[in-house]
């Protein structure tokens, strides 16, 4: 039997846990889980199973990133509003500080540690309040100017990004920028629509997916700050769907087609890996390449966090066959 030394002049490094860096080619054994393991690439992207939310609940909304993440607000039970939030450390959540107004089908921006819930709905009415998170505790923040739930959501704390959802007339198209204290108007959507969901920034924001009545647009849109215009439509039109990422590197994933999941790249999607849970109306953060979902609907509500990693350089377990 060849030796790997002879082949390629170098020895199998042992090392106590994978390297952070992955290369192509690289070969290695982990001493702490007595596995030998290489890298491959990953064409499509693949979810992986996180740690369980503690509170199982669906219409929620999320920020920040896959190894500091932040789910907050929900549905718990039919229809109970959640004010839990919660926060995620790459393996486990914790609880954090609740947030003043319960509510579901609520919008969220920002970081683990300066986050911004708006809109959703508090059981029988829908609400305009808006809350900023510190990392601890939620504060009040200046009220929307269109109440509505199931809107989607771009930007931080500092410089939020709501457009469309459902409001007491019914769907909309309204956007509105929020500067830290208040809301104010921005350019309207060019497909008015509810249960969408977004990514990107307030002067680069994503739009895609949602419906319009018993209508499922696959259209997609692009915000400049201003105004918006029309990107590439998604492959698998759906409601009820999650979105994290850029205006150029966007994640759209679960939803009414509940485990499909698609790269954007400015101009066109593309089919990524299912999801493990497959589910709609569910919480979403991170990136295109480290993708965070959690929370979200099947038979009931599911407590469920999958981890996204993209197209790329992966590392595999080298097993006998």
């Amino acid at each position: 039997m060849s030796e790997y030394k002879k082949i390629h002049g170098i020895h199998i490094q042992a090392l106590a846990s994978d390297p952070s860096n992955l290369g192509a080619g690289q070969v290695w054994y982990n001493t702490t889980s007595n596995q030998l393991k290489i890298t491959a690439v990953s064409t499509s992207g693949a979810w992986a199973t996180g740690g369980n939310l503690g509170t199982g609940r669906q219409n929620l909304a999320g920020a920040g990133t896959q190894t500091a993440g932040l789910a907050f607000g929900g549905r718990v039970g039919a229809p109970s509003p959640s004010n839990a939030t919660e926060h995620y450390d790459g393996s486990a959540w914790t609880a954090g500080g609740n947030m003043a107004t319960a509510r579901y089908g609520l919008a969220g921006a920002g970081t683990q540690t300066a986050g911004l819930a708006f809109g959703g709905s508090a059981g029988p009415t829908k609400t305009n309040v808006t809350e900023h998170y510190d990392g601890s505790a939620w504060t009040s923040g200046g009220n929307m100017g269109t109440t509505r739930m199931s809107l989607g959501d771009a930007g931080t704390q500092t410089a939020g990004l709501a457009f469309g959802g459902s409001n007491p007339s019914g769907y909309t198209a309204v956007t509105e920028h929020y500067d830290g204290s208040a809301w104010t108007a921005g350019g309207n959507m060019g497909t008015a629509r509810y249960y969408l969901a977004g990514a990107g920034t307030q002067t680069a924001g994503l739009a895609f997916g949602g419906a319009q009545g018993m209508d499922t647009p696959n259209a997609t849109e692009h915000y400049d700050g201003s105004a918006w215009t029309a990107g590439g439509n998604m492959g698998t039109a759906r409601m009820s769907l999650a979105g994290a990422g850029t205006q150029t590197a966007g994640l759209a994933f679960g939803g009414n087609t509940p485990g499909a999941t698609e790269h954007y790249d400015g101009s066109a999607w593309t089919a990524g890996g299912n999801l493990a849970t497959a589910r709609d109306v569910l919480g979403g953060a991170g990136t295109q390449a480290a993708g965070l979902a959690f929370g979200g609907y099947i038979a009931s509500q599911t407590n469920a966090t999958e981890e996204y990693t993209g197209p790329g350089i992966i590392s595999k377990t080298v097993t006998a066959s």
